[in-house]
């Protein structure tokens, strides 16, 4: 029995060294539709509408069926969110959605943590033609971790940063009606997985006005891209070294 204890100790020991932040402290979100459990400070839950206020570290859980998670943070400070098992649809609108966070928000996926994130066909837009993705930051964003994220967009595109986005790690399954992987400024991908199906273009950076920007760099990682229109679609530059990249043209 004592040499049991100590293989279970032992191993739950490497498990949290597996995880990094995992085993610091960090506010935890249970989202359910019957009730979200949020910390008692710095996040609100008005209908099915989770919105983080601070920034910080946050382990998110559970399930919405047509529901949003938010980030809209009034003071400087990187948010990370570690989804693990999370699930959320919205009818009309994107699935999470971030505001003005400076200077960026990391969505980690933890591992061996299957997630899905999705949005209807009829979206509502509040500020022109957006918020038009099934995640859709108006901060730089990254993705990252060892874990599983599918994304389905099924009006416009799935994943929209419109500040520069990051795709560090992770097996990303992503399917939009429009475009699959948009950054206005930049899109990096230095790791991860991606299968990305997309009506129109496959990976995205439509910033015109200026000449640092508006480019794509894809360092690392596997991409497989089923595409209607063009698979890489840039303003200024596309740097591809190191990332093994499959593409595919829709019949």
């Amino acid at each position: 029995m004592k040499r049991r204890v100590i293989f279970f100790l032992a191993a739950m020991i490497i498990a949290l060294a597996a995880a990094p932040g995992l085993c610091e402290s960090m506010a935890t979100i249970q989202l359910s539709d019957d009730g979200c459990t949020v910390p008692e400070q710095g996040v609100t839950v008005e209908g099915s509408t989770v919105t983080i206020l601070q920034p910080g570290e946050y382990l998110v859980s559970g399930s919405l069926s047509d529901g949003q998670l938010a980030v809209d943070c009034a003071v400087d400070g990187k948010v990370v969110l570690w989804l693990n098992g999370v699930r959320i649809h919205h009818e009309t609108g994107p699935a999470i959605f971030i505001g003005e966070c400076k200077p960026r928000v990391v969505i980690s996926l933890v591992d061996q943590s299957e997630n899905e994130l999705s949005n209807g066909s009829q979206l509502i837009f509040t500020d022109g033609d957006e918020p038009n993705g099934t995640i859709f930051s108006r901060s730089d964003l990254t993705i990252s971790g060892n874990g599983a994220l599918m994304v389905t967009s099924g009006a416009m595109d799935a994943i929209v940063s419109k500040d520069d986005l990051r795709i560090e790690g992770g097996v990303l399954n992503i399917h939009a009606a429009r475009h699959g992987i948009r950054g206005k400024d930049a899109v990096e991908i230095s790791g991860g997985d991606l299968t990305i199906e997309a009506g129109q273009d496959g990976i995205k950076s439509t910033n015109s006005k200026e000449a640092e920007w508006g480019y794509l760099r894809l360092t690392g990682g596997v991409i497989h891209i089923l595409c209607g229109d063009d698979a890489l679609d840039y303003e200024t530059t596309c740097t591809i070294s190191g990332a093994e990249l499959q593409i595919e043209l829709q019949k």
